[in-house]
């Protein structure tokens, strides 16, 4: 989930089914407080998936006592349902994050921490926009944080540019 962008919502709400075969994932439904719903914006989207990763969930679907197109990716104990997000935070995550000192990371830190980490690098904001399922201006109002080190090398090089013009412009000695 932390490099794919989804919603955790999305996430357990995944079929065995909701995968393409080119290496992405057919997001169409979600998996919230217990119930089944469409996605937050009521869109079915194609979301990309690293190689490694679609891998790891095609070996991951082989474990699965449902491995029908109907099979929940990640089934709760009682397989006809899947996990819920915050059992998992609780029983799974937190344990191990508490002890360092990050048991305040959630599911939503890890999602605006990928439009972070996307947009540090140079990835297209549509690209990312598209595979998280929202909108341009709320991925650049809501979910990207410009790191203090960007920020500083912005403002240096208008400030060059400032003195490469200035220079330019000083009368001749």
């Amino acid at each position: 989930m932390t490099f794919c962008g989804l919603r955790e919502s999305e996430v357990y709400g995944l079929k065995n089914g909701d995968l393409i075969p080119q290496g992405g994932i057919r997001v169409q439904r979600s998996w919230y407080k217990g119930e089944i719903n469409p996605t937050k914006t009521d869109q079915v989207r194609k979301a990309g998936f690293a190689p490694g990763i679609f891998d790891r969930l095609l070996t991951w679907i082989t474990t699965l006592p449902d491995q029908s197109g109907e099979g929940w990716i990640f089934p709760s104990e009682r397989i006809t349902t899947p996990l819920l997000p915050d059992n998992v935070l609780r029983r799974w995550i937190y344990p191990r994050l508490e002890p360092i000192g990050l048991d305040w990371i959630n599911f939503a830190v890890l999602r605006r921490t990928n439009s972070t980490l996307h947009e540090e690098r140079g990835t297209s904001a549509k690209i990312i926009a598209d595979q998280q399922g929202h909108g341009l201006g709320v991925h650049l109002s809501t979910y990207v944080e410009s790191s203090l080190a960007r920020k500083q090398a912005a403002v240096s090089a208008l400030y060059s540019d400032f003195l490469a013009l200035q220079a330019e412009q000083a009368p001749a000695n």
